[in-house]
């Protein structure tokens, strides 16, 4: 493999650490947070369907959210920003 490959390579290996640090950050947040919600796809998405609130899938390795039925609009900013979105909705 060329240089520019293995360059490549340490780039998604790099990418792949940190997103799984966030992901393992972001849901310890939202359990301690007591906010009820289901995960799906291997943990993947969290799925907020609390009644009387927007339905929300949460993103914990990106810390990105979105209105389920409104996916144009994506949200950004970890566990933290989203608990204080989420409670003034």
């Amino acid at each position: 493999m060329n240089e520019t490959g293995e360059i490549w390579k340490a780039h998604r290996r790099q990418k792949q650490g940190r997103h799984a640090k966030m992901k393992a950050d972001n849901t310890a947040a939202l359990e301690a947070s007591g906010v009820q919600f289901t995960s799906s796809n291997a943990g993947e998405t969290l799925l907020f369907r609390e009644e009387g609130k927007p339905k929300i899938d949460f993103y914990p390795s990106t810390g990105r959210w979105c209105v389920a039925n409104k996916k144009e609009q994506i949200y950004s900013g970890g566990a933290q920003r989203f608990l204080c979105w989420y409670r003034q909705q």
